[in-house]
């Protein structure tokens, strides 16, 4: 089923295959008032998309991978918010929700089970007015509104150069937390918690804490801790947020606060 729940001023009308999701819930839910899990300093930086123009191509955010745009409010507000447009990954990559579904019932799998099987496809976007993060606090305003394959978003921290980068992800079908990390072109879970409320369709607030010395992190959804765990390598790199596969994911706010 294709709603038309959206839509964005650009060279053209993009509808979204949000078979799943009802954007009237992304409407009621809304109307929650944004919180920050975590005490800002004079030194957190936040991105709220007030001042980027509708219609183009983020300036606080580099988007290596992915359709990135900045998006009117899909609640009829004046402050904008940062788009990923999941539903073209499926043109270019030449797949239909058809084919997807023989190709896993062949396999017995769902076709969530089936994305999670393959090396996924990552569209990135990273914050440019922080160019290292090695402690602290990140917090991502974010709300997964579609994906049939997937589901899926999550805060990068820990950019290289050369494109290895550990996540934050949270996973709507599965109901999941996860460390996720990309390492020479290698992408694996690390950790995963279940038993996550990453609703559909909803506003939630994603945070990662590193405490003072870069290896011990912890994962919370709406300041509710959920991932706890140590890593053998301090945290210094690039930080951004991320989606997979054909997730359609916004973003309405973007926090680093370096202090503790």
């Amino acid at each position: 089923m294709i709603f038309n729940f959206w839509r964005v001023w650009t060279l053209r009308t993009w509808f979204f295959r949000c078979g799943r999701t009802a954007l009237a819930t992304l409407l009621l839910t809304s109307a929650i008032a944004p919180t920050v899990a975590s005490a800002q300093s004079a030194a957190a930086i936040v991105e709220d998309f007030s001042s980027e123009p509708v219609g183009g191509a983020p300036s606080s955010f580099s988007t290596p991978l992915g359709w990135w745009t900045v998006a009117p409010d899909p609640n009829g507000g004046t402050k904008p918010v940062l788009f990923e447009d999941g539903t073209r990954f499926s043109t270019v990559n030449g797949r239909s929700d058809i084919a997807a579904q023989a190709q896993a019932q062949a396999q017995g799998l769902s076709q969530h089970q089936l994305a999670d099987s393959r090396q996924a496809y990552l569209p990135i976007a990273l914050f440019n007015k922080v160019p290292n993060f090695t402690q602290g606090t990140l917090v991502a305003r974010v709300a997964i509104v579609g994906g049939d394959l997937d589901t899926e978003t999550g805060i990068i921290f820990n950019y290289q150069p050369n494109g290895d980068f550990l996540a934050l992800r949270l996973d709507a079908d599965d109901g999941a937390m996860e460390l996720y990390q990309v390492l020479q072109g290698q992408q694996s879970v690390l950790s995963k918690v279940e038993d996550v409320p990453a609703t559909l369709a909803q506003w939630h607030e994603l945070q990662l804490t590193v405490q003072p010395g870069g290896t011990h992190l912890t994962g919370f959804l709406d300041t509710q801790p959920f991932l706890d765990l140590d890593i053998s390598v301090p945290v210094s790199g690039q930080v951004g947020v991320m989606s997979k596969n054909d997730s359609v994911v916004v973003f309405d706010r973007f926090l680093v606060d370096p202090s503790q």
